[in-house]
């Protein structure tokens, strides 16, 4: 389980902005994957935001602004319901994973 957002993390720390539009798709559509059996307050709200990004990011033009905008609220929901999780070691994972989406 800490494992799944590895991958993510390490885009992250990489710098988002060097990922390639569908490489993110792909991130996006496994973090939703992850959470379909997450029964978490504000699992809902991440979910809506992960769907949001991923329509923004297979547009014909990406709008930059607008990505910025999703990134910021998925880093402020991840946020929130790391420390609603059970598992520690996932806990963490999410942690890291907002903290770097708020750097982003």
């Amino acid at each position: 389980m800490p494992a799944r957002f590895t991958t993510l993390n390490n885009a992250i720390s990489k710098g988002l902005s060097s990922m390639a539009a569908k490489s993110a798709v792909s991130q996006i559509e496994y973090w939703e994957e992850q959470l379909k059996d997450v029964d978490v307050t504000g699992v809902k709200g991440i979910q809506g935001d992960l769907h949001s990004l991923k329509s923004k990011l297979t547009a014909d033009t990406i709008d930059g602004e607008a990505v910025k905008k999703v990134l910021a609220s998925l880093a402020e929901k991840t946020k929130n319901i790391s420390g609603r999780v059970e598992d520690q070691k996932v806990s963490e994972q999410l942690a890291g994973v907002a903290e770097g989406l708020e750097q982003a």
